[in-house]
């Protein structure tokens, strides 16, 4: 197998495996945002199930929870990856969830 030989036969196989390799980074990616999506809605819950029950006003409470899971995003390196406005609205849900289930109970 001379040099053009191998060239063509490392084009040929780069060639075939690209799709495969973009496939896989791909999913890749998906699978790190969505459990860094998970990560959130779940530190929103436990943010908002701590302050459920203090004596604070409710906009104190948000302030608290909201402060909790952007700690938690800094301590796993996740700053900026979430915006002040999508951590308000997680925190907003789990209120929701929270209140649906007192109903509920």
């Amino acid at each position: 197998m001379n040099l053009a030989d191998t060239l063509v036969l490392a084009a040929t196989l780069v060639a075939i495996a690209a799709p495969a390799e973009h496939s896989l980074v791909r999913w890749l990616r998906t699978k790190t945002k969505n459990g860094n999506v998970q990560l959130l809605l779940t530190w929103a819950d436990q943010a908002v199930a701590s302050v459920e029950n203090s004596d604070l006003a409710s906009t104190a409470k948000k302030h608290q929870a909201m402060n909790f899971v952007s700690h938690r995003l800094a301590a796993n390196n996740l700053t900026g990856k979430f915006s002040e406005a999508q951590v308000s609205a997680v925190i907003e849900m789990a209120v929701n969830e929270l209140n649906k289930q007192a109903v509920t109970k």
